[in-house]
């Protein structure tokens, strides 16, 4: 078992990361060569970041084989936290208001509501 795989977290962050790289290349490649407005590209990075915290989550929590929600609700704060960060490093940004800690939350929920799913979901 490889070292990722023995931390769920780890797994489920990585597997996130991996889905978000994804999905933010087939957002960049439709706004460049499609008619994507700004709005649209805003709407799809929100959505990408949100399947790629569900897909995590339930990398995680599968990888876990218990607690899902908890490792679940982990990845997600963690895969936001990190958003964060690179938004502080990159373009100064994030805002620590109400809004931009909802945001956070809701990550957290997503991924906790991943786990309860990657954990339903295991076959053992």
């Amino acid at each position: 078992m490889s070292v990722v795989r023995r931390v769920p977290v780890l797994y489920g962050l990585t597997y996130a990361l991996f889905w978000a790289v994804i999905g933010a290349v087939i957002i960049t490649l439709w706004a460049h060569f499609g008619s994507m407005t700004n709005r649209g590209v805003m709407i799809g990075a929100y959505t990408v970041h949100c399947l790629a915290v569900l897909f995590g989550a339930i990398a995680s929590s599968r990888a876990a084989s218990e607690r899902g929600w908890y490792y679940g609700g982990l990845t997600g704060l963690i895969y936001a936290l990190i958003m964060v960060g690179l938004s502080l490093l990159v373009y100064s940004s994030f805002s620590f208001d109400a809004q931009g800690l909802f945001r956070v939350l809701i990550m957290a929920l997503i991924g906790a509501f991943g786990g309860i799913l990657g954990a339903a979901t295991r076959s053992d």
